[in-house]
């Protein structure tokens, strides 16, 4: 078989498919955010299945990652310096600390000691004096967590936050479930970290839009197809003194929040992936940024301002269309 019937093959499949199938739904704030999922299966019971099974494991991952939840799981690792995880939550820091080793620290889920003394936790926003940062920033730094078997380990003073990577994870996990039941075609949306499946129902890219950064609906639109997107804005968390933005996204390093960018989304087969790696460009600015993804071979679009105007670039071939 050719080329060209191959293709013609599959786009006969997927148009008969889209015939027999309904569009199923799913939405509630979980996981620190809106999520949505749409999907398209032939069978009513079995998607009802399928969404029961969604719901399960967000509600599950929300248990385990949500810190402002006291019962846990990364609650209680950072009352108690040590707990057991669940292999997928095992797999989650680790992917976190390799992170953190690509991008030399810039993204750290030991942050929250950080986080906490700007207050973004508690909404009382506030700018700490240099001292104090220089104090909280020493119980910074991702190479002191350790993973031994079945349990995450971490040092005294030490808060872990995964927030820079729990919604991707989440939508690669709900990812998991829907491939299992052979959904050819779905779009995932955990607080805005995007997974699709396969083509939209009319049997073209999934079209996904980039939020205005400074503004409102959105500035340009994607296409998306068998892979995932990652936004991170200094518009989503921040607070105002004398006019100067401080977004929520905090160098590890210097103790302060990231101030070279407004947005940067980053493209990828993994919404984990593209969720902490968004974080880490965000910090580094649109020309270190962008250097960086080249690096890893994946595409991205970072909007900064300049001049109080705001300016675009992006790296991989990947074209907004506005």
């Amino acid at each position: 078989m050719n080329l060209f019937s191959r293709r013609l093959t599959y786009f006969v499949v997927l148009l008969l498919f889209n015939c027999t199938s309904k569009e199923f739904s799913y939405s509630r704030f979980i996981v620190g955010g809106p999520c949505e999922i749409k999907f398209l299966y032939h069978s009513e019971k079995t998607a009802e299945k399928i969404i029961s099974q969604t719901e399960d494991e967000l509600v599950r991952i929300d248990s385990l990652l949500n810190r402002f939840s006291e019962k846990s799981l990364v609650s209680e690792l950072n009352r108690n310096l040590r707990v057991k995880a669940p292999g997928d939550i095992i797999y989650l820091f680790a992917l976190s600390d390799s992170v953190a080793q690509l991008t030399d620290g810039l993204f750290d889920i030991s942050i929250a000691p950080l986080v906490e003394i700007w207050g973004f936790y508690k909404h009382e926003f506030k700018a700490p004096d240099f001292v104090e940062v220089e104090k909280i920033k020493k119980l910074v730094d991702y190479r002191k967590i350790q993973i031994k078997n079945d349990s995450i380990i971490i040092p005294e003073g030490m808060k872990v936050d995964l927030g820079g990577i729990a919604q991707g994870f989440a939508a690669d996990r709900v990812k998991i479930i829907l491939k299992k039941y052979n959904v050819i075609s779905a779009l995932i949306n955990i607080g805005g970290e995007i997974a699709v499946i396969g083509q939209s129902p009319k049997g073209r890219p999934w079209r996904i839009g980039i939020k205005n950064p400074r503004g409102e609906g959105i500035i340009e639109t994607v296409e998306l197809k068998d892979e995932a997107l990652s936004t991170s804005g200094d518009y989503e968390k921040f607070f105002l003194i004398n006019n100067k933005r401080y977004p929520h996204i905090i160098n590890p390093k210097t103790g302060f929040p990231a101030s070279d960018f407004v947005s940067v989304t980053t493209f990828a087969k993994n919404a984990a992936f593209a969720d902490a790696i968004a974080t880490a460009t965000a910090i580094m600015g649109p020309e270190k940024g962008l250097i960086f993804l080249d690096s890893l071979g994946i595409g991205g679009i970072i909007y900064y301002e300049e001049n109080g105007c705001l300016q675009r670039v992006e790296n991989n071939g990947k074209k907004g269309a506005r």
